[in-house]
């Protein structure tokens, strides 16, 4: 099952039986699906200076035999003593790991932190295994005990402080650019926003205004990213909102 823009590369690619899950990752999680994360997820992270929360679920002795840099682990205290150590900022990208990837050790530390309401938790495909079989580098000794998470921006993302207060003053510079499904537009916009499903936008890139800067937005980040990843490579001055944003006829609510 692939995203609309990721069944279109593979049709491309010469693929026939593809098909599409409509419903998208918030779906996906809120019928209680654990999402997979990989090595290309943390390389990117670092790549890209963007900040995130790396587990280690191994005993401790495993733990300083070798685990994988930045991580923190969580032998010993357990989640529930850290549990003040995470961000306020719910949308923080939080990675587990632990020997071989999805064992219970992993599902639970998943589920109790996906119930603290953080919205961005995944487990690392493959745990520590696939990362040394991959060659990449391991640190040795104690690996740290505490979180210590800042806040940092992601290429091409909005400050949601500066977006909120675009909603209740535009700007003439500025056009704002729903991409959810029409049913979930359907349900109400944002004020002054225009709907262009994310399948959709690599079609209708004529319907964007030449002259603004595009602010994108979704439900969730998730399908609001991919949009900006689309017309950045079309040449199209955008960003995005990283963001819970729901709306109702003409009220909205926008969460971190």
């Amino acid at each position: 099952m692939l995203s609309p823009l990721a069944a279109r590369k593979a049709e491309k690619l010469g693929y026939k039986n593809v098909k599409v899950f409509h419903a998208g990752l918030p779906e996906w999680k809120k019928a209680g699906h654990t999402v997979i994360s990989n090595i290309a997820a943390i390389e990117n992270y670092d790549k890209n200076n963007i900040s995130y929360i790396l587990l280690d679920l191994r005993p401790k002795d495993l733990v300083e035999k070798g685990h994988i840099p930045k991580a923190v682990t969580v032998a010993g205290a357990g989640l529930d003593a850290m549990k003040d150590q995470f961000p306020k900022f719910m949308a923080a990208a939080i990675i587990l790991y632990d020997v071989d990837g999805n064992t219970n050790t992993a599902q639970e530390a998943y589920k109790q932190i996906s119930g603290w309401g953080y919205k961005q938790v995944s487990i690392l495909a493959g745990g520590i295994q696939a990362w040394e079989k991959a060659g990449k580098q391991i640190a040795s000794g104690p690996a740290a005990t505490k979180i210590a998470y800042v806040r940092s921006f992601a290429p091409g993302e909005v400050d949601l402080v500066v977006f909120k207060e675009l909603l209740v003053n535009p700007s003439k510079d500025v056009a704002i650019v729903d991409v959810r499904s029409k049913s979930e537009a359907a349900a109400g916009l944002l004020p002054n926003a225009v709907n262009i499903p994310l399948e959709e936008l690599e079609q209708r890139l004529s319907d964007l205004p030449k002259d603004k800067t595009l602010y994108i937005h979704c439900s969730t980040g998730v399908r609001a990213e991919m949009a900006y990843n689309v017309l950045k490579k079309a040449g199209v001055n955008a960003k995005y909102v990283k963001a819970k944003v729901e709306t109702e006829k003409d009220k909205y609510t926008i969460e971190d």
